[in-house]
């Protein structure tokens, strides 16, 4: 675990140091599909209800955490470097490695932590009760970044793109100044333009953030778009596939980069 202050703990189980923490169990919450809301609506007088959206919840992980010392002085530097690096206000991340590969999710605080049992002057060795939520509730396994680059002028081509994660994928771009470029809108064949540009840029495709955003910009760039945005994502285990593209008017060397993170519901997914 890497917490939010830059520390560094091993909490896989115990390393037989003087100080020592390690989690007990607890994390099934990891392992599974992250929870879900289910939404209906219904009107006065009809049978039953009709589904609407599924809201993908939180991540809470109820846990325990050991904590011990060879000595009582340092049990006591142990518990406080635990109760520093756990807070309410803070992520620290976690990472889990599996035979996929390295995951990685970053907790908060979701409830104060409580001690299992009593705790005399003599403790050397304690039990805690962790509650901790990820309120973005996947775990990711980093971000593939790929590049275009055609050079100055105005080129058509294509990049390849692929998903091999059970979490769809939203592209996000950022690219160099050009009279127009022209982006794919995920595997539905539409393309969405984006307005001149005279300074480095970026896209999120993602509907709940701002489509546009220009360095330097000392305004919202994104009302240029007029309401023009991206609908579609990258679907779950999409293997290589190769999305137009399109830049007019580049005159400098164009680039564009492509953003792919990598998300899983499932540890191992």
């Amino acid at each position: 675990m890497v917490g939010w202050n830059g520390t560094r703990h091993r909490l896989g189980g115990p390393s037989g140091g003087v100080r020592d923490a390690w989690i007990q169990g607890g994390l099934d919450g990891l392992w599974v599909p992250a929870p879900r809301t289910p939404t209906r609506t219904s009107r006065a007088y009809q049978h039953g209800s009709t589904p609407k959206v599924t809201k993908i919840e939180e991540r809470l992980l109820d846990f325990q955490l050991r904590i011990e010392g060879r000595t009582r002085r340092d049990f006591e530097r142990a518990f406080a470097e635990q109760m520093d690096v756990w807070s309410f206000d803070y992520d620290n991340e976690i990472t889990t490695t599996t035979g996929d590969g390295r995951r990685t999710i970053r907790l908060r605080l979701d409830r104060t932590p409580k001690v299992v049992g009593r705790m005399s002057m003599q403790t050397t060795r304690i039990d805690v009760e962790m509650v901790a939520v990820a309120c973005w509730p996947y775990l990711t396994s980093g971000t593939k970044v790929i590049k275009w680059e055609p050079g100055v002028g105005s080129h058509i081509g294509t990049f390849p793109i692929s998903n091999p994660t059970d979490v769809p994928l939203w592209l996000k771009f950022e690219g160099t100044p050009a009279t127009k470029w022209i982006l794919p809108d995920g595997l539905s064949g539409r393309m969405v333009p984006i307005p001149p540009q005279t300074a480095g840029w970026r896209v999120q495709t993602r509907q709940d953030f701002q489509t546009l955003r220009a360095a330097g910009a000392g305004f919202e760039v994104w009302k240029a778009m007029r309401g023009v945005s991206f609908l579609h994502e990258i679907p779950p285990r999409t293997p290589r596939t190769e999305l137009p593209v399109e830049v007019q008017g580049s005159a400098v060397p164009a680039e564009l980069r492509i953003h792919m993170p990598r998300y899983h519901e499932m540890a191992w997914g």
